[in-house]
Formats: C-alpha cells, sequence, structure tokens
C-alpha cells in the first residue's frame, strides 16, 4: 500500500425539495430492487476504476450480500438504449440522514449531460426516502469535476478533513478483485 494525502470535502444538501428529471429519450433509471453482489461490484468497478475507487476492492461476496441485503441500501441504474450508463447508490443512516455513497457514470457516458441529471434524480430518490439529511463527501482523487458537480446541484461544503490515505500500490493488480472472484465461486460450490 501507498501513502496518499486525500482532501475529502463532506457536503449537505441545503437546496429545495427536487422532482425527479425528465430524462431524454431512450434515457432511463431503473431501481435495482434484488441484492445482486455480482451485478453492484460491476457497477463499482465500471464506474470507479477510471477514478481508482478502492474501498470495496477487497469485498468478499457475503460483504456485498450482507451490505445490499441489510434494507439501508438503494442502487439506481442509469440505462441508455438498454446500456448501464452510470449509477447511485444511496444509503440511508441510523439518523435517517440519507448519503449518496456513490454517483457516477461509466466513462463512455461522461460529457453527455447526464452527469448533472444523475445528481438531481440521487437528490430527489433521497428525499423520497424522507431523509432527514441529505449529503456526499467527496475527495481530491476522485473526478475532478465531481466537487463542483454537487455544488451545482445545491450542496454545501460543510466540512473539510485532509488526511493521509493507504492506496493500492498496484491499482491494476487490486482492480482485479481477486476477494471477490474467489469467494463468489466458492459460494456457489455444490454442496
Amino acid at each position: 500500500m501507498a501513502s496518499v494525502e486525500v482532501t475529502t470535502w463532506y457536503l449537505d444538501y441545503l437546496g429545495p425539495q427536487l422532482q425527479l428529471p425528465q430524462w431524454p429519450q431512450q434515457v432511463e433509471l431503473i431501481e435495482a430492487c434484488l441484492p445482486s453482489p455480482e451485478f453492484s461490484q460491476f457497477l463499482f468497478c465500471a464506474v470507479g476504476h477510471h477514478w481508482r475507487w478502492f474501498s470495496r476492492l477487497s469485498w468478499d461476496y457475503q460483504q456485498w450480500l450482507d451490505y445490499l441485503s441489510s434494507g439501508k441500501v438503494r442502487t439506481f441504474v442509469l440505462y441508455k438504449k438498454g446500456t448501464p450508463a452510470g449509477f447511485v447508490e444511496l444509503r440511508q443512516h441510523d439518523d435517517f440522514s440519507v448519503e449518496l455513497k456513490f454517483f457516477g457514470l461509466l466513462p463512455a457516458f461522461i460529457g453527455q449531460g447526464l452527469g448533472k441529471m444523475l445528481a438531481q434524480a440521487a437528490i430527489a430518490l433521497a428525499q423520497q426516502w424522507q431523509a432527514s439529511r441529505v449529503w456526499v463527501h467527496t475527495c481530491s482523487e476522485d473526478h475532478p469535476s465531481a466537487l463542483k458537480t454537487y455544488q451545482q446541484a445545491g450542496f454545501t461544503v460543510v466540512n473539510t478533513e485532509v488526511q493521509q490515505e493507504q492506496m493500492p500500490d498496484d491499482y491494476a493488480e487490486a482492480a482485479l478483485a481477486r476477494p471477490f472472484v474467489w469467494s463468489r465461486l466458492n459460494y456457489f460450490q455444490p454442496q
């Protein structure tokens, strides 16, 4: 692992109540209602690899399944012409606040105006979940426009932290998510 200085911004949504956006033709946002570690792990990697998201690369199949089955997580997938284009993962905390835990587009869909609409949808969906507070955090290792995108959507920085984070030395190797792959194979072993 390599130690990297990372700035993390915590933001609260202070804007108005939002409605779901009117998506362009052949674009839709659908909730993934059944816990699927394979699909969630795919979304995390497909969106996050470009930005070196690493927090869940070490999760095994059971960790994913437990997390997704908790009743505190909702995943919404953005499709364009039937192809996954991005996703939003919302997590409800014990204080009934809702965090935009993960949010992003697959690299091929960046720059098409979908990010702003997806942020609006994420906020509206969090508000519909009877959130006491809607919040998000982003960091200096994320997409260069992430902080600006959240601020333009109505989020305000409420806290900033700078700390050393342990990042994988060999991201390409870590991105293979071997713990997930091996544990999935074992999970479905014939008994």
